[in-house]
């Protein structure tokens, strides 16, 4: 083979793998919300699961309408109790940044928190330690106590979690909002990861039934 069609193969197969990379989700959520709830246990769990991190470059932020103050403080829609349980999110998410091992700790937690309501005392750290599952509870525990580490994964989540959003759980595909009332969220992946020149059979499946 010549030089120039070598040359060619290596900048096809650079486009090729350029052009199939994962397509970038932003889901913003809240520790105690039911609509929150809804959408990470019927649409984003299962998705993710059929379609894992060859096509979807997730990233959860559990902080959503949550207001940081100049002084540092954190005032969170359904109380204290959402921004002590936002933290332990926040730690296990950051100690496991692979969704694979964090999104079962997370849909636990939503089976066993207290959805809506104003709870103005931290829950009980054993619902969490309950819902750790093959994660390392020590380590989320102590990422939890320490107030310089929860400081700066909060300032991480507000900074991450866009300053125009309307609500939780808020969905960016690929920068683009999507709302989830009328949102057919494994079409819209599949979508956006052909469109990048990626294909993965259970997208087949579903792009034929949409057509």
């Amino acid at each position: 083979m010549s030089s120039i069609a070598n040359l060619l193969l290596l900048l096809c197969s650079s486009i090729a793998s350029v052009s199939s990379f994962p397509v970038k989700v932003l889901v913003c959520t809240e520790a105690l919300c039911p609509d929150s709830k809804q959408f990470v246990q019927t649409q984003l769990v299962p998705v993710f699961s059929q379609l894992g991190p060859e096509v979807m470059d997730l990233q959860l932020v559990p902080f959503g309408n949550a207001h940081l103050k100049s002084d540092g403080a954190v005032e969170c829609q359904h109380g204290v109790g959402e921004c002590d349980s936002n933290v332990y999110e926040l730690c296990a998410i950051h100690m496991n940044p692979n969704p694979k091992e964090y999104l079962p700790f997370v849909d636990c937690l939503y089976n066993v928190l207290p959805m809506g309501g104003q709870h103005e005392e931290p829950l009980d750290k054993h619902i969490f330690q309950n819902c750790t599952g093959n994660l390392w509870w020590s380590g989320i525990h102590a990422c939890h106590a320490i107030p310089g580490a929860v400081r700066k994964l909060i300032q991480a989540a507000d900074a991450a979690t866009p300053d125009n959003h309307r609500g939780v759980p808020w969905i960016e595909i690929n920068g683009n909002r999507m709302d989830e009332g009328q949102l057919d969220f494994k079409t819209e992946i599949c979508k956006a990861f052909v469109a990048k020149g990626g294909s993965h059979p259970a997208c087949s499946a579903v792009l034929l039934e949409d057509s």
